[in-house]
């Protein structure tokens, strides 16, 4: 072999060396997506038309029940809220926890309420205490700069 053929050879090895890095990613996008996504509440996408009331916590995470009658269920939804909002620890400073009957939305759980008045997530009455405080304090983290 020639020294220019050598060369170009040398030459095509550096190319496919430097080409393989994004194939491989490509790959791995195309035929390995993450597992990301998934979250233990319902995602919601609009924002709530009571963020912007009267009397309500600007700049603030809040954890939003919106129950009419305080009976058994809401009882028990507002001992979750309140360890949610215990468990954050440092984070808690920015959580506030708020009822607000009447407020045209589902009754039989909880919100997370971005501090921008957007509904985040819903928690149903059924959801595990332990999920909730943890994918709270994962969005809380996440998005340290609200709030």
């Amino acid at each position: 072999m020639n020294q220019r053929r050598l060369g170009q050879v040398k030459l095509a090895l550096i190319v496919l060396l430097c080409l393989l890095p994004v194939f491989a990613a490509w790959f791995s996008y195309r035929w390995l997506p993450p597992p990301g996504g998934k979250s233990y509440g319902q995602l919601l996408a609009a924002p709530l038309a009571l963020a912007g009331q009267e009397g309500w916590p600007q700049g603030r995470w809040v954890l939003l029940s919106a129950s009419v009658h305080c009976d058994a269920p809401c009882r028990a939804r507002a001992f979750v809220m309140q360890q949610v909002h215990l468990a954050q620890g440092e984070a808690a400073a920015r959580l506030v926890r708020r009822q607000q009957p009447d407020a045209g939305l589902r009754q039989d759980g909880f919100y997370l309420v971005d501090p921008h008045g957007n509904g985040v997530l819903f928690y149903a009455d059924s959801a595990q205490p332990r999920a909730v405080i943890k994918e709270v304090a994962a969005v809380l983290k996440t998005n340290n700069s609200l709030g």
